[in-house]
């Protein structure tokens, strides 16, 4: 499901017109963000930290609106959700792409269970077009080895792209046991403004919260 947004009725119109007028008109943040609870709940449940912080991540974008906007040439849709598109490993030192359908309501160990049987049936680590077609994504990535403090993501000279890019790095562990890592989000600012950003990471927060009740 999708809606196309009547420009005349849009409260973002202007902002959308004033940075449209740049070339790359892309903007990134990264903040720390505690996942001990994620990390913990990973572990009690035998299942993979990466897919659970990806479930927690699609959780908090697709509660907020405007991560689900999407320009399309002249005209604006909204989407009723965001699927994903997320690397994992590969062979030897290199990186597959996995696309995957979010599901509302779906548990983060059936959602993980989900991504490994999705990882198993690739036949190749570069989706086809074909493969790729389900669209509407979020990309995502991580970068465990490293506890990074910046870093800036590739993005098409296309200042239409719509595609949130989310990536994190490795986590570590204070003297108090709490676990925090750099989290960095990639946007378009013709959609999404730095409040936005506080209303995912507010979503984020809550749903590595929530998790001890699942």
């Amino acid at each position: 499901m999708e809606k196309r947004i009547d420009r005349a009725d849009w409260n973002r119109n202007a902002h959308d017109a004033l940075f449209a007028r740049l070339e790359v008109p892309f903007y990134s943040l990264t903040w720390r963000l505690d996942v001990t609870d994620a990390a913990d709940y990973a572990k009690r449940n035998g299942i993979s930290f990466y897919a659970t912080l990806i479930w927690c991540t699609m959780k908090a974008v697709n509660g907020v609106e405007a991560f689900r906007y999407e320009l399309r040439k002249d005209e604006v849709y909204l989407l009723d959700h965001r699927n994903l598109s997320y690397t994992y490993p590969w062979d030897g030192e290199l990186f597959g792409i996995c696309g995957a359908e979010w599901i509302d309501g779906e548990t983060p160990k059936d959602f993980a269970a989900r991504l490994k049987a999705l990882e198993a049936k690739n036949a190749s680590p570069i989706p086809t077009a074909e493969a790729d077609a389900m669209g509407h994504d979020v990309y995502i990535s991580s970068l465990p080895w490293i506890d990074y403090t910046h870093i800036a993501q590739e993005f098409p000279l296309d200042n239409t792209d719509s595609t949130p890019r989310v990536m994190w790095g490795r986590f570590e562990t204070d003297e108090t046991g709490r676990k925090t890592l750099s989290y960095t989000v990639q946007v378009n600012h013709r959609l999404i403004d730095g409040i936005h950003l506080h209303r995912l990471n507010e979503g984020l927060n809550g749903a590595i919260r929530d998790l001890e009740e699942l």
